[in-house]
């Protein structure tokens, strides 16, 4: 059975990038996999201070917080899902404050400073949204930036993107019509089956 983390780090929970991560999820389990949530705005997270002892001793030097347990999780899972609204043109302030806690569990130098990745062979899917109208959303590098920043950090982690999913225009219409939700549940269903293989 496949294990699909969902990490959602909208502060919303009637929200659009929550709305389509629901859908997600909800396909996800017609597949048969376990699915678990985690919301990014209920996370007891302390800022990383920089010092860098994480990359030697692989532990952090904090006290432990939410973002240990967290990284335990990423650890198990097959599939993680992240789901961020965009702010200016990238993820929350939260998502990438857990991220920065998490580096050293993500990834480790291999020497040179080359990052060698921990995750090779996990599938992720991404999800964002913003209020900014289609297209300008992508031109201007809004959800498109969200996501190019998500990106980066699974790369250098070793995920494989297999899906993504963007809604610009929220402020107009933040609801999901019922053709948006069905394109992004075919979206999700393919790139599911692309993690399944």
């Amino acid at each position: 059975m496949k294990r699909v983390l969902v990490i959602n780090a909208s502060p919303r929970r009637q929200g659009t990038v929550s709305a389509i991560l629901q859908i997600v999820q909800e396909e996800a389990v017609r597949q048969s996999a376990e699915v678990e949530e985690i919301r990014v705005a209920e996370l007891n997270v302390k800022p990383c201070v920089g010092c860098m002892r994480c990359r030697s001793a692989r532990v952090c030097a904090l006290p432990e917080d939410d973002a240990q347990r967290v990284l335990e999780k990423i650890k198990r899972c097959d599939v993680l899902v992240i789901g961020s609204p965009c702010y200016w043109g990238n993820m929350t302030g939260h998502l990438k404050l857990l991220f920065d806690r998490m580096v050293y569990g993500l990834m480790e130098d291999a020497g040179h400073g080359l990052p060698r990745p921990l995750h090779k062979g996990k599938h992720a899917i991404l999800v964002s949204c913003c209020t900014t109208s289609f297209p300008f959303n992508i031109l201007f590098n809004q959800s498109r930036g969200c996501i190019r920043a998500l990106k980066e950090v699974l790369r250098y982690s070793g995920f494989k993107v297999i899906g993504t999913l963007e809604k610009g225009g929220t402020r107009r219409s933040p609801s999901l019509t019922p053709k948006e939700k069905e394109r992004y549940r075919q979206s999700v269903r393919n790139s599911l089956a692309k993690a399944v293989r």
